[in-house]
């Protein structure tokens, strides 16, 4: 079954797709906040329908996302009035106004984008289908990979140590070699591709990124989709469209 995910084309002119990405990416973010607030259908729930079907796995669970987020919004109701405070004693005149202003504004855009990216990372999951496993963090990024590129797969011990560091030497693996997917969240499975990986794909924002021989990704319950996924690639290939 097909589905409403294409990879992204060469940029003639990298550094203006990059920016037209990220306002494309600001969009996304106020219209989320936006529909959330006012309880309309969330731009988030229409891009997870469009990862085609399959099983899911959820990115619900993750600690950044269960209490530094809310912890980012209930420090700016505290940060700004502060600030607001210095600005008032600190400042006189048409400066003082504009950065009050600017304050506010920086404030409310923290906000939003911590709900947003909350809300988007809750409604959309990971999706493993009959031909290819859709890896997506949220409304910016997508990683297509086609289970016949994938070479093998399997879950992240943290329990060697405290970092990033530790579980990339529990791995015997070096930064540089790992594509990391996780927006904040640490990672709980990696991905590892074969060489020739092709119909592989990675996009940030609609631009292209390059994917490394490994990935690092998380998931909510990364044993759970690693058993599923080795299931699939031990699957007999069948003639069909990808999903």
């Amino acid at each position: 079954m097909t589905d409403g995910l294409s990879p992204p084309g060469p940029a003639r002119f990298p550094g203006a797709a990059r920016l037209a990405g990220s306002w494309r990416a600001q969009r996304r973010m106020w219209a989320e906040a936006a529909c959330l607030w006012l309880r309309r259908p969330l731009p988030s729930a229409g891009h997870a329908r469009t990862l085609g079907e399959g099983r899911r796995f959820a990115l619900r669970r993750g600690s950044w996302m269960g209490v530094l987020v809310p912890m980012v919004v209930f420090s700016q109701f505290v940060d700004v009035l502060l600030a607001q405070g210095v600005v008032q004693v600190a400042t006189t005149g048409p400066p003082r106004i504009a950065l009050h202003v600017l304050l506010l504004f920086v404030s409310l855009w923290t906000v939003v984008w911590a709900v947003a990216l909350r809300s988007a990372t809750r409604h959309v999951d990971h999706v493993l289908g009959t031909h290819v496993l859709t890896l997506a963090i949220g409304l910016r990024l997508v990683c297509r990979l086609p289970l016949a590129t994938i070479a093998s797969v399997r879950p992240i011990d943290h329990r060697a140590g405290r970092g990033q560091a530790d579980w990339h030497d529990a791995h015997a693996l070096k930064p540089r070699e790992v594509t990391l997917l996780t927006a904040l969240d640490k990672p709980t499975l990696l991905i590892e591709l074969k060489p020739d990986a092709v119909g592989a794909w990675c996009a940030r924002d609609g631009v292209a990124r390059p994917l490394r021989r490994r990935i690092a990704v998380y998931v909510d319950e990364p044993a759970a989709m690693a058993v599923a996924l080795a299931a699939a690639l031990a699957a007999p290939v069948t003639l069909g469209n990808a999903d």
